[in-house]
């Protein structure tokens, strides 16, 4: 028997022997519900198509939402997993019950943020992007708080802003390629071609095979009258696409 399949046997007994017997209290179901991920990770259900991992572990972390001591981690995850399902506004209900849960943790509204960006609801995704910037302890930057902040900022057209929020999460993360093609998005709508250039060529040595970084950088050699450079970039794009 080939080794995956000896493993998933041994997955699906402990899932089962867990249900029945061993989940009796909040941090059995924390347990439980950290080993149904597991059992998704190795792709359990591939072998077991009845198994649902995911539901499963849903399932035992709603359990644990019961008690007041593993109520904040339950809801944390649900919300992680349904994120993970693409499922946003599900996944918002769960981050803002831990946020009330638990205040201190103030890096968890740069995901809230992230939840209302995708629901399109951009003024509330910059005001959680802000509490979790403004509220970040001294001398750290939560760097995916600011991405979140000039993304939205470039969606709004405010391109300064947008500008400002890149350079702050690059500040002390300067491997952050996000961050450096959203400042490189905002210097080509800024009209500062050079600098785009300059920001959007150190991209490339990051993510030679990224399609957005090569049409800005096309975009920015063809406005600063850079054809040769130019066209190489989009056919670049080109040979990408070709791949995918």
């Amino acid at each position: 028997m080939k080794k995956h399949r000896v493993l998933a046997l041994i997955a699906l007994l402990v899932v089962v022997t867990g249900a029945l017997v061993h989940a009796r209290t909040a941090a059995d179901y924390l347990d439980n519900g950290f080993m149904s991920l597991y059992y998704h990770a190795v792709r359990l259900e591939e072998t077991f198509p009845r198994v649902n991992p995911m539901a499963l572990a849903i399932t035992e972390f709603e359990k644990a939402l019961f008690d007041d001591e593993t109520a904040g981690e339950a809801a944390l995850m649900i919300g992680l997993v349904y994120q993970y399902l693409d499922r946003p506004g599900t996944a918002l209900g769960y981050f803002l019950d831990f946020a009330m849960r638990h205040p201190e943790e103030v890096w968890i509204h740069s995901l809230i943020g992230d939840l209302y960006a995708e629901m399109g609801r951009l003024e509330d995704a910059e005001q959680s992007y802000l509490l979790a910037a403004e509220s970040a302890p001294e001398d750290d930057i939560f760097r995916q708080a600011y991405l979140g902040l000039g993304n939205t900022a470039l969606e709004k057209g405010d391109f300064s802003q947008a500008k400002e929020a890149f350079e702050k999460a690059l500040l002390e993360a300067g491997d952050y390629f996000d961050a450096r093609l959203g400042l490189g998005k905002a210097l080509y709508y800024l009209e500062d071609y050079e600098e785009a250039i300059a920001t959007l060529e150190v991209a490339q040595l990051q993510a030679p095979r990224s399609i957005p970084m090569f049409y800005y950088l096309g975009l920015s050699y063809e406005a600063a009258g850079l054809q040769d450079q130019a066209q190489h970039a989009f056919a670049r794009i080109e040979e990408l696409q070709q791949k995918q």
